[in-house]
């Protein structure tokens, strides 16, 4: 199979949605299928850049667009790029934000309208539209409404035959005829050998928690999720420690400032931007995660995955509700942790590749719409 990947930007651990792009397509060209991938508004460049970038040491072929450059000119070249690939699927991997700086590419279904070409849509939704869930005042309502008008003109325009996202919550308020979940995989591989081991003995007397992302602006939760870890200590008589890994975003400080009030200064540590192998050595190291998300939104959240996946236990925001919607079969279940969940022991899993599964899940997904295409064709699906 021949797949190129539309997404914002490629520049490494700058872009989430990029980040994904590149590890997926690195394991599909793994699995012997062709992929390449064009990045439509990349901000991180200021020239046009056709090669390949590494992931999983694999090359993948790559066409980054700045974002300076004209729109029109930008999708021409990637027209052009796509008609030249020749492929059988071409993916918009859509977030909002990734094409247009607030949120709102209005001209967007027109120019993917003009990409012609024997090949099929597939759209992944990464995110729908601000407000959906949660906190919203008149001026989110307002700009959701606009991003859900977009979203409904792009499907409209382009009819995808193929359309996924990561979460429930957004499943259900797509209203699309047939949308298929696919779940997220961590954007941080994991480093070999593991070094779980390393210098545990040293730190008997911690528990290492991290947090690897952006905060939130819910602060008060951010709290509650460090007097959780408070407790733990407390309860076993142990120093927590706390290690912030990445940018980290507006609520940093704020997020910092309470944290060193609760745990002490010396117990709060900012990393701030690491490399994937630190990022991965460290969450090997650690004891428990935090993540910025609650039980709702954890599942589209890749520094989640990330640590799931790194075998941590993760505390999410908010209460462990009474009706779950975490899907039954989710395979990190038994590592969520919530603020209301005293007494509660942190146990430690083994790491997972999961990107191995979700690639399959993802090749299932095409593979069933060839057959609803053409019933009488055998497919015959290999997986290395």
């Amino acid at each position: 199979m021949k797949i190129v990947f539309l997404c914002g930007s490629l520049e490494p651990g700058r872009d989430g949605v990029g980040d994904y792009s590149r590890r997926l397509a690195s394991e599909l060209i793994r699995k012997q299928h062709e992929v390449a991938i064009v990045a439509l508004n990349d901000r991180r460049i200021t020239a046009l850049y056709q090669g390949s970038q590494v992931s999983n040491e694999t090359n993948v072929p790559v066409l980054r667009l700045p974002a300076a450059m004209d729109e029109r000119k930008r999708f021409d070249y990637a027209g052009d790029f796509i008609k030249q690939f020749g492929p059988d699927w071409v993916s918009l991997q859509y977030v909002p934000f990734s094409f247009e700086k607030r949120g709102l590419p209005f001209s967007f279904s027109n120019h993917l309208k003009r990409i012609d070409g024997n090949f099929r849509w597939h759209i992944m939704f990464h995110e729908l539209w601000v407000g959906l869930y949660g906190y919203s005042n008149f001026k989110l309502k307002v700009m959701g409404l606009l991003q859900k008008l977009i979203i409904k003109q792009m499907l409209s325009a382009i009819r995808p035959e193929s359309v996924t996202t990561s979460i429930g919550i957004y499943k259900k308020n797509l209203g699309w005829k047939d949308v298929n979940l696919i779940p997220l995989f961590s954007n941080i591989p994991i480093v070999t050998p593991h070094p779980m081991q390393a210098d545990r003995s040293d730190n008997s007397d911690n528990i290492t928690a991290i947090h690897f992302g952006t905060f939130t602006s819910s602060l008060e939760e951010y709290k509650r999720q460090i007097d959780f870890l408070t407790a733990v200590g407390e309860k076993t008589g142990k120093t927590v420690c706390l290690q912030v890994i990445g940018d980290g975003g507006a609520h940093k400080e704020k997020a910092l400032e309470i944290s060193r009030q609760l745990l002490g200064k010396e117990n709060v540590v900012d990393c701030g931007f690491q490399s994937e192998e630190s990022v991965s050595s460290y969450m090997l190291k650690a004891d428990i995660g935090i993540s910025r998300a609650d039980y709702a939104l954890f599942g589209k959240s890749g520094s989640s995955m990330a640590m799931l996946e790194h075998g941590l236990p993760v505390l999410l925001r908010g209460d462990r509700p009474e009706d779950d919607m975490v899907e039954q079969d989710f395979p990190f279940r038994e590592q969520l942790l919530y603020s209301n969940d005293a007494g509660k022991d942190l146990e430690k899993k083994e790491p997972v590749y999961f990107l191995n599964q979700v690639s399959d899940i993802f090749l299932d997904s095409l593979h069933e719409k060839d057959k609803e295409q053409d019933p009488n064709t055998l497919i015959l699906v290999t997986r290395p």
